[in-house]
């Protein structure tokens, strides 16, 4: 099947992109691009390299304005709006770089991101530290993601899979309902693959995730369905099983590996 699936009667849509494009000077690196999310689904994002998967995802979050079309949250039009302005709509994203404050501890990250969640502004005369409903929801926060034991830690001292698990944490903080994890696997061992899939089957449960990952055994364990995108268009939507069988997907990007 080719291009996007669309939602089944009755099925809400989490994220929906009409005739996206985006260019940047001559170049056109998103080329008309329709894509369907569905509430509450695991949706993975694959492709080769150069496909445009960091401008689709910057084009979501509204690190980049799109050139034309339209993308719609919830129903909501998010299209050229200021990232902050599209997660106070319900929308979190983590990077493929990880990116945290390194000096503050572990605690401190993921209350920097409830507070900003909650509308908090910096304020030098206010002890937070006696807010004891902010410090339960950093700690419950700190449980899920396993991390409460290492919760002073500055967040330097941790390894790496540790901290994409705080990364994760602070995405969660802000109570977002639609979140993006951009290559949330990426160079970790076997070992810490497999633990951050289970993390993240656990902490997105009930909430709709966009994942774009290079690792297809994360993505065909995780996603509920998959998007090709080749050369800044969706070639096709399906399930992981129907994408792995899918003859133009394998000729266009998973080969022998399928």
């Amino acid at each position: 099947m080719t291009g996007a699936q669309p939602t089944p009667a009755g099925q809400a849509s989490a994220l929906e992109m009409k005739e996206v494009r985006k260019s940047f000077g001559p170049t056109e690196i998103i080329r008309g691009l329709n894509l369907e999310v569905r509430e509450g689904e695991r949706h993975a994002i694959i492709g080769p390299n150069g496909a445009g998967k960091s401008t689709l995802f910057n084009l979501i979050s509204g690190r980049y304005e799109v050139s034309s079309g339209t993308i719609a949250l919830r129903g909501r039009e998010i299209t050229n709006l200021t990232p902050h302005a599209i997660n106070r709509m319900g929308l979190a994203r983590s990077f493929q770089v990880v990116n945290v404050f390194p000096m503050m501890t572990v605690f401190e990250n993921v209350r920097c991101g409830l507070l900003w969640s909650d509308g908090e502004k910096y304020s030098f005369w206010r002890a937070i530290n006696k807010r004891h409903a902010i410090t339960e929801k950093v700690e419950d926060l700190l449980e899920r993601t396993g991390l409460l034991t290492k919760r002073d830690f500055p967040a330097t001292m941790l390894p790496y899979a540790d901290q994409r698990a705080l990364e994760l944490a602070i995405t969660l903080a802000c109570g977002a309902g639609v979140l993006l994890l951009d290559e949330p696997t990426a160079g970790m061992s076997h070992s810490e693959t497999e633990q951050a899939v289970a993390l993240i089957k656990k902490v997105t449960e009930g909430k709709t995730l966009i994942m774009v990952e290079h690792d297809m055994g994360v993505v065909f364990d995780i996603a509920d369905r998959i998007s090709v995108l080749v050369y800044g268009e969706i070639i096709a939507t399906d399930t992981p099983a129907k994408i792995r069988k899918n003859k133009t997907v394998q000729e266009a990007y998973l080969g022998d590996a399928s």
